[in-house]
């Protein structure tokens, strides 16, 4: 998530590295990969703190305030917001109320220990006929899970905790880079996000091993009574040597990434090493019901943004769209939406909008796939864990401390 873990920070005391972990340090040593040798990947631009002011007429609308929230999110077309809790619990919001009993409190079955918690939800296209939804958590070992559930049959508030029914569970054994994020791709399918296994500097050099899902997106089609299948035309199926669920790899915490809703296209805060956090960002050509192709390397662990972070290959990686530096106070990238909400004007609609943990101030972008440009929105989240989007396209900031807030035209 959007918090470091291996560095000394006020936020650790509180178990704070959530959000993804930057630094960490530990192991820098070189090491060689069995992939084509790419000596140096092309410059992405870096943006720093001096831009210019964010448009006029944006603020912070608090939705309200809840137990470390670290996610907010809505069937498509559904006036409510569920709002995800660290602790185990997710909370309907309808209107402007919180409903008092929660959708979902898993509580007893979730560790929250360093970067651990219940991290995320997804709704399938077909929730109003199906009922089904997924979570993501870290379990008693550590590990994260993805489980499968149904609302209840009597109330449409509360979901079934007796259909829960596991869709994978990853092996993980440090207490950071736990990944988190849930998305229902344009096509359908549930994507997934998983951290390179915590440890400074991917101890185990899972960045560039494709026989792991640890560092990799996933993407896959849940079965209906738990587990799940492979779509047929995932990028690594049949290949040797590589895991069929794997959409995307070489990333060292994907906390959070996202589908613009109008496009398709694929966005992703990584949270970085010891210098720099980075954005990465593939367009998609495909036309509506489709997501990028897939089979993206985006660099980690022989690349930290654009710089050789240890020796070996990386084939054919990917640059970042953005990059951030920690001397100017960033250290743990938050990705957010491309903004389809147009109440809040044409300067900001089709723009991406994004933070970080420990800077807390939002930016909006126009992204390209290298050497976007970035801007200050002029609003400020203190413990940005997480954005989020409702069932009509409008987007949250929300705060592990506690309040949720909807980006409103002032």
């Amino acid at each position: 998530m959007a918090l470091r873990a291996l560095r000394v920070l006020p936020v650790l005391a509180l178990f704070a590295a959530l959000p993804g972990c930057s630094s960490g340090g530990g192991d820098d040593s070189a090491s060689s990969s069995s992939a084509t040798v790419t000596d140096e990947r092309p410059v992405s631009a870096e943006v720093r703190t001096a831009v210019p002011a964010a448009p006029r007429g944006v603020r912070l609308a608090l939705l309200g305030r809840f137990d470390q929230p670290t996610y907010l999110t809505a069937p498509r077309g559904d006036r409510r917001r569920f709002v995800v809790e660290r602790p185990g619990r997710i909370r309907v919001v309808s209107g402007r109320r919180v409903l008092k009993t929660p959708f979902l409190d898993i509580s007893s079955l979730v560790t929250t220990g360093g970067e651990s918690g219940l991290l995320s939800m997804a709704f399938p296209k077909d929730y109003a006929r199906s009922g089904r939804f997924y979570i993501y958590y870290t379990d008693s070992a550590g590990y994260p899970h993805i489980d499968q559930l149904r609302r209840s049959a009597s109330n449409p508030n509360r979901a079934d905790p007796a259909s829960r029914r596991l869709v994978l569970r990853v092996p993980h054994h440090r207490f950071n880079h736990k990944g988190g994020q849930l998305q229902i791709g344009p096509d359908g399918y549930l994507y997934a996000g998983f951290g390179d296994g915590g440890g400074g500097g991917d101890p185990d050099l899972n960045g560039q091993n494709r026989g792991r899902q640890l560092a990799k997106l996933i993407r896959i089609s849940p079965r209906p009574g738990g587990g799940y299948a492979v779509p047929r035309d995932n990028p690594f199926r049949g290949r040797a040597g590589a895991l069929p669920d794997i959409y995307a790899y070489g990333l060292r915490n994907p906390y959070r990434f996202s589908f613009d809703r109008r496009t398709g296209g694929l966005t992703i805060g990584d949270v970085g090493q010891d210098a720099v956090e980075e954005i990465d960002y593939v367009p998609n050509s495909r036309g509506r019901g489709h997501a990028p192709r897939g089979g993206y390397n985006f660099g980690w662990s022989v690349f930290e943004g654009n710089s050789r972070y240890r020796q070996g290959s990386a084939a054919h990686a990917r640059p970042p769209a953005l990059t951030h530096s920690h001397s100017d106070g960033y250290c743990s990238i938050t990705g957010g939406y491309v903004i389809r909400d147009r109440a809040l004007g044409s300067a900001l609609y089709g723009k991406y909008v994004y933070g970080d943990y420990c800077h807390g101030g939002l930016r909006v972008a126009a992204l390209r796939p290298r050497g976007a440009r970035s801007r200050a929105l002029g609003s400020t989240v203190k413990s940005l864990v997480s954005f989020g989007e409702d069932g009509s396209g409008r987007v949250y900031a929300v705060s592990l401390d506690g309040p949720v807030y909807r980006l409103a035209a002032g």
